[in-house]
């Protein structure tokens, strides 16, 4: 079924290999983007708040709610509990706690006393991105000097539209739920009147699209490295946490001071129930796979098609079905067959082939765990020790290290981002006992609060 589309789409550059930034959009969300598949003719579609993102925005006039979407993420997020109940990582004095907004000032933890920390407690320095609801900062605890990823959400634009608040929880549930080496940390979240704010890692080494866009395209060897700790993150996120990822792509991944890869971005993921499937329509079309443009049911074998396009990104310098607008690169990806430059190994051809297969039960990773460990024995990462790789053994430094002569300058992030001016902070919601100018928001976005615990933080400090 070919998609519907409402307006005309601007072209795109001309030249891909100039690396525009390409726009996740989704039925999910707000009043941009100007096309909508089948089976949302007439929805609202998003350009959403990527990790450290981008954002272009173009008007929709008529916004309809669409309530399967709600359905789906609100079951997403009442299902993440039962997921994650005999997950190991869901220890309290590991990942923290999340309370209500108008509890006591005071908790205890660890035996000891401690005043929790509110939005005006981190100074902003630069911004690392900017999206659609508002802006990812690089911020400094004021107390300790240490430095965070504060991503900001707007609360004017998101409680217009109930699905992006669900949404939002589900990112926050999501990040609280994730401990893993290769997936962005996330230590605080916290509210004002105007704000949501999730204090994540700071991921010094910039955006990999950065580096692919100054690189061109990279060698094998170092899209194997980073392929091998996306699968790592991938499989974490199935078989651990239920998590469809769904916005695989340059922009979301972030690479930290060693050069190691940090997946971020989870407005758009959703917890799937065990054997479900998703059904809204979202992502970035450059890395969809055919059967979320064909406004089928789909589940975890999506991410692996992305895995796929990213891949052939990385070591080709483009998206493997590129066009002049959306129309024609979905047409591309639900019809035409893939074709592989002569230049790559045949190992790296096979993975390739074996991720970009049209049909999602045919394709590599559909079926896990069999086919994770197909993964890892396949000749494109017969280098890599995936031992030690979990491990993050000291002795194993990444393809990409990243140059840092000192972190508050966030040298390694786009020059569009951090030369913005930042706009002073909001009014912080009142403690118990007063009233505040907006009760809506505050019952909108209770339990939106979060801090992990102590244990969990220092540690993550001193390996960053």
């Amino acid at each position: 079924m070919a998609a519907v589309f409402a307006f005309d789409e601007p072209e795109m550059d001309a030249d891909f290999r100039s690396r525009p930034r390409t726009k996740s959009i989704s039925s999910i969300g707000s009043r941009d983007e100007a096309w909508v598949p089948p089976s949302y003719n007439g929805a609202e579609v998003v350009n959403t708040v990527n990790g450290y993102p981008n954002g272009v925005q173009i008007n929709i006039s008529s916004i309809i709610e669409d309530d399967e979407a709600i359905a789906e993420i609100t079951d997403g997020l009442a299902n993440l509990g039962s997921t994650l109940k005999n997950n190991q990582f869901r220890d309290e004095e590991l990942m923290g706690t999340s309370y209500q907004i108008d509890i006591a000032e005071y908790v205890s933890e660890d035996s000891e006393k401690k005043r929790r920390l509110r939005p005006s407690d981190f100074e902003p320095i630069k911004v690392l991105g900017k999206g659609a609801y508002g802006l990812v900062l690089l911020v400094r605890e004021r107390a300790t000097g240490r430095l965070y990823a504060q991503k900001q959400l707007k609360k004017a634009s998101m409680s217009v539209h109930k699905k992006t608040v669900e949404q939002t929880k589900t990112e926050r549930a999501i990040l609280e739920s994730i401990r893993h080496p290769f997936i962005v940390k996330l230590f605080y979240a916290l509210q004002d009147q105007r704000k949501l704010y999730l204090i994540l890692e700071y991921a010094q080494g910039g955006e990999l699209f950065s580096h692919l866009a100054m690189e061109k395209m990279l060698s094998e060897d170092t899209v194997s490295f980073y392929a091998a700790e996306l699968v790592l993150a991938l499989s974490h996120l199935h078989s651990v946490v239920g998590v469809v990822y769904r916005d695989l792509k340059p922009e979301n991944c972030l690479l930290d001071s060693q050069g190691h890869l940090v997946l971020t971005d989870f407005g758009l993921s959703k917890v799937a129930n065990d054997g479900g499937t998703c059904k809204t329509f979202l992502g970035t079309p450059e890395y969809m796979a055919p059967e979320i443009l064909l406004g089928k049911p789909y589940d975890f074998a999506v991410d692996w098609w992305s895995l796929g396009a990213l891949c052939y990104d990385l070591l080709t310098g483009a998206p493997p079905f590129t066009g002049n607008n959306y129309k024609r690169i979905v047409e591309k990806i639900q019809k035409t067959k893939l074709v592989l430059p002569y230049y790559l190994t045949a190992e790296a051809k096979d993975l390739l082939t074996r991720l970009l297969r049209k049909e999602p039960k045919k394709r590599l990773g559909s079926n896990i765990p069999d086919d994770l460990k197909a993964i890892r024995k396949h000749r494109f990462f017969r280098k890599m020790n995936w031992t030690k790789l979990e491990a993050r053994d000291p002795s194993i430094i990444p393809p990409i290290v990243p140059v840092i002569t000192d972190p508050i300058l966030a040298e390694n992030f786009a020059d569009e981002f951090t030369s913005l001016a930042i706009s002073p902070p909001g009014v912080e919601i009142p403690g118990v006992g007063s009233t505040s100018s907006n009760v809506d928001d505050v019952m909108l976005f209770e339990n939106f609060t979060f801090t992990a615990s102590n244990s969990f933080i220092e540690n993550a400090m001193r390996t960053a």
